[in-house]
């Protein structure tokens, strides 16, 4: 019994060290024009794929700061206030973060008369 409650507290330890070193990644978008990604969270001196999905990919490659951040600029990407897109950021090290953003776009405006008024056309 003592076995088992002493195997208990190194595993309660050992989550708990690994709890309080864990940290979450993150990516934002800081400008669309030129398109820019910044990351915070990595871990010191990653190596960061950065892939960017706007009607087709783009990818980059960029390492992480001492303090796990970094920032990159897609030079070759446009869009318009009502086009999505997706980042997802994959550490050589395990760190991952994604962020999507899917705009709310009013509708195209719908023709004025798609159907006749009368769908029954009246005899003369």
């Amino acid at each position: 019994m003592k076995a088992f409650a002493g195997i208990a507290m190194v595993a309660a330890f050992a989550l708990s060290a690994q709890a309080a070193t864990t940290r979450t990644a993150r990516v934002t978008v800081i400008d669309v024009a030129p398109f820019t990604v910044h990351g915070s969270h990595f871990v010191a001196h990653e190596r960061v794929t950065v892939v960017v999905t706007v009607k087709s990919r783009h990818v980059h490659t960029v390492s992480a700061s001492a303090s796990g951040t970094f920032t990159t600029r897609f030079t070759g990407v446009s869009l318009d206030r009502c086009t999505g897109y997706a980042v997802r950021a994959t550490g050589n090290h395990g760190s991952t973060a994604f962020f999507k953003v899917v705009p709310e776009c009013p509708s195209p405006a719908e023709p004025l008369e798609v159907y006749p008024t009368d769908p029954i056309p009246k005899k003369r």
